[in-house]
């Protein structure tokens, strides 16, 4: 695998003057592309959960409410985990729709599509019928832990999930690592859930911690450790080669940026980045630049345009 070493020197880091979020900037350029969005349900820290993933879930039942869903790990490293949901439309905007309790996990990443909603982690996925979340998230919210429909084996470490992007049904599952390049691997879905492997493998940054298909664009949030700097990287799909500085864009971020997902609510084409630095024991350590509670967005054709420019 390619060594990261040089990577950070190959982003933006022109400070701005934002204002949006606590903590310094992290570049002029982050804080001119990304907004603040819905908050993170306050349960979900208050329950010792700490947010990984990110997925969003279009008219999830039925009212044109649309919704992003969160998947986290209990930070007792022995709880059960859980799926959060937040209304990102409609009346409700902005307010929680509380949890479904899922089995022990690190819930790296979360994916709605075909009928499925896919948590990622340890070397697989867990698995559950989109019908069986929206009953539980709409529900009482109990205690109980639901098991999922599936599991399955995966490609690498499960660290990530993405959605494909494109026509059909299909999601990208990737490793991380701290110090070198790794892959990403593209799976299709079915109507039993089972996924398969199309042959489509990539290389992604080091220290991705999430991915979002934004036309023909890939988008990664690279980060690791409280007191450092997160990236965004814009690469084109069409690139099979390793990632260089020729062949990708890069800008800093705040610290400790997680999942992203991308979707269009109320005809605006966003993509939308999670942070777990709002989670104990990041938010009470004076070491973390940059303490989020609060979701970001960025207008998806305007994050997607970025790639060309200098860096």
């Amino acid at each position: 695998m390619a060594s990261a070493a040089a990577e950070d020197a190959n982003c933006r880091t022109t400070t701005g003057t934002q204002d949006f979020y606590p903590g310094p900037s992290a570049g002029e350029t982050y804080d001119s592309t990304f907004h603040n969005s819905v908050a993170v349900p306050p349960g979900l820290y208050s329950g010792g959960f700490v947010p990984q993933g990110l997925a969003y879930w279009n008219d999830w039942d039925g009212t044109s409410e649309d919704v992003l869903l969160i998947s986290a790990y209990h930070s007792s490293g022995s709880g059960a985990s859980a799926i959060w949901g937040i209304a990102l439309s409609g009346p409700r905007r902005g307010e929680s729709l509380g949890h479904m309790l899922i089995p022990n996990t690190h819930a790296g990443g979360i994916v709605v599509t075909g009928g499925h909603v896919y948590v990622s982690g340890e070397g697989g996925v867990k698995y559950w019928s989109t019908a069986t979340v929206r009953a539980e998230l709409a529900g009482a919210n109990t205690n109980k832990v639901i098991q999922p429909k599936g599991t399955q084996d995966i490609a690498g470490k499960g660290s990530f999930l993405g959605l494909g992007g494109g026509e059909g049904t299909t999601l990208w599952t990737g490793d991380f690592s701290d110090t070198s390049h790794e892959s990403m691997w593209q799976y299709s879905t079915s109507s039993t859930g089972a996924l398969t492997y199309t042959g489509k493998k990539r290389w992604v940054p080091a220290k991705t911690q999430g991915m979002a298909v934004v036309g023909d664009k890939y988008i990664f949030a690279t980060s690791y450790g409280r007191d450092k700097r997160s990236n965004v990287w814009v690469r084109p799909t069409s690139y099979e080669t390793d990632i260089t500085d020729g062949t990708a864009f890069c800008m800093r971020a705040p610290s400790m940026m997680e999942g992203l997902a991308y979707g269009n609510s109320n005809g605006n084409e966003h993509v939308w980045a999670l942070f777990e630095s709002g989670a104990e024991p990041y938010v009470s350590d004076p070491n973390t630049l940059n303490k989020i509670t609060n979701i970001h967005w960025a207008d998806g054709s305007e994050l997607a345009g970025l790639y060309g420019q200098g860096d």
